[in-house]
């Protein structure tokens, strides 16, 4: 019987010791295991919500921790190595956070969202067309590229007073700012002024005219002013006198005119007349002496007197398709010393004045036309180192004689070969010279070089 009793009591101890130490500890384990799975998954929760998913940050911006939490989670530190990301470059990063074991992830995006800045440049102008709204900012700074444009559409600036103008700025990225910028304007009412209008002068049956020789048109703001001609009452087939408009416009509408007269004129002959009083000879020669004292030394040649004779008159009578007058020389002459422009003929007229006071025998040659339509050319015969040369102080000038040539001292068959018809009845005027001295002469400097064959 005891022993019966005494496995009754062992079995009640392994019960005992399962129900009261075992059970207890199992159910304490899982009990932590789950509170602490519990509190793990909390902070997991707790560092999701504190990461933000997507980061906009400005270019040039540091890349730090708080640019990605609400709050740092203990044990937090980059995965990505940031320090090699260039914020000064608009780009898109995945960027991986250790945090105390796990890892997130989020999305940099580096933005510009600086608007552009500048300074305006203050306008004073004449009323007209807007500038190009980039010309009226300077010191413009932005990261990325910047365009001008007038905010609200271009201003109308054609009237007078003080007004801003409003410039927007934007760059790449769509960011903008708004500039004004002060215009003074100032109406314009100054018509262009036309200078070098004149009544002209043209031999009747004349192909044409050059019109706009020695015309010029000046405005105080427009810099080109539109020039117009009504040529349509000339008619150069009949003799007579015709009006002759010039119009200038400036680019707000401001216009002036001028009208002269073209005179159509008869052709003479260009021989001195007969006619011709001495009245207006001895004015001729003293206006040609004014010159000549001041062109010519005591000492020169008649060659050195000719060469300067006709290189003055090359240099300072501008060409033109017209006459001072076919009356006579002697008026030609003066019209041309007067207006410093003239045709052949006055030029011409010049050096013969001038010639005749130098004592420098010349002749007149005139052109020998083909046909009655033909127009005339005079130039002159001078009798030089004891021979005749054809010398002509007409501009002529081309690709193969550019300007500042003219002819002086030539043979017939130099003067032939010049620039324009020097076609003329040769039996008509004195023997000319075979002799070519042109290697000596330098029409371009009106200058005789040295060596020249003077006979004794």
């Amino acid at each position: 019987m005891m022993a019966s009793r005494g496995v009754r009591k062992s079995r009640f101890n392994v019960m005992r010791f399962l129900g009261f130490v075992v059970l207890p500890l199992f159910s304490g384990a899982l009990l932590g295991s789950l509170a602490a799975y519990f509190l793990y998954s909390g902070a997991i929760d707790n560092i999701e919500r504190s990461c933000l998913s997507k980061v906009d940050i400005e270019y040039g911006h540091p890349i730090t921790l708080d640019c990605f939490f609400t709050q740092i989670p203990p044990n937090t530190e980059f995965i990505t190595n940031v320090s090699s990301i260039d914020t000064g470059m608009l780009a898109t990063y995945d960027i991986a956070i250790n945090c105390g074991g796990h890892v997130m992830h989020s999305i940099l995006n580096v933005v510009d969202c600086t608007a552009p800045v500048g300074k305006p440049v203050p306008v004073e102008m004449y009323a007209g067309t807007a500038p190009e709204p980039s010309s009226l900012i300077t010191d413009i700074f932005d990261m990325t590229a910047v365009t001008c444009s007038y905010d609200g559409g271009e201003p109308d600036l054609t009237k007078g007073g003080d007004v801003d103008v409003n410039v927007r700025l934007t760059d790449a990225s769509g960011n903008y700012s708004v500039i004004s910028v002060p215009f003074h304007i100032k109406k314009d009412t100054q018509a262009p002024v036309i200078y070098g209008a004149h009544d002209m002068d043209v031999m009747v049956g004349s192909d044409s005219i050059s019109y706009r020789d020695g015309i010029s048109v000046l405005d105080d703001y427009c810099a080109n002013p539109a020039l117009q001609i009504d040529n349509s009452q000339v008619n150069l087939d009949i003799v007579g006198d015709y009006p002759l408009t010039y119009s200038a416009s400036d680019d707000v509408g401001n216009t002036s005119s001028v009208t002269v007269k073209v005179h159509v004129i008869p052709i003479a002959n260009a021989e001195q007349s007969s006619v011709a009083t001495q009245a207006y000879i001895d004015e001729a020669y003293r206006m040609a002496k004014e010159i000549t004292d001041k062109i010519i030394d005591d000492d020169d040649t008649d060659v050195e007197k000719a060469m300067k004779i006709f290189y003055w008159t090359h240099k300072n009578i501008s060409f033109i398709l017209r006459t001072p007058s076919y009356e006579n020389w002697a008026v030609a002459a003066i019209n041309t010393f007067t207006k410093r422009y003239s045709s052949c003929y006055g030029t011409w007229a010049v050096c013969k004045a001038m010639l005749d006071v130098e004592g420098i025998e010349n002749i007149c040659v005139v052109r020998e036309r083909k046909n009655s339509w033909d127009n005339f050319h005079y130039w002159a015969l001078v009798k030089l180192n004891g021979e005749w040369y054809h010398c002509d102080a007409q501009k002529y000038f081309n690709d193969y004689t550019p300007k500042g040539y003219f002819c002086f001292m030539m043979t017939d068959a130099e003067i032939k070969a010049a620039p324009t018809d020097h076609t003329f009845a040769k039996d008509s005027y004195p023997e000319r010279s075979t002799t070519s001295v042109q290697k000596y002469i330098n029409v371009y400097q009106g200058k005789i070089l040295s060596g020249f064959p003077y006979n004794e």
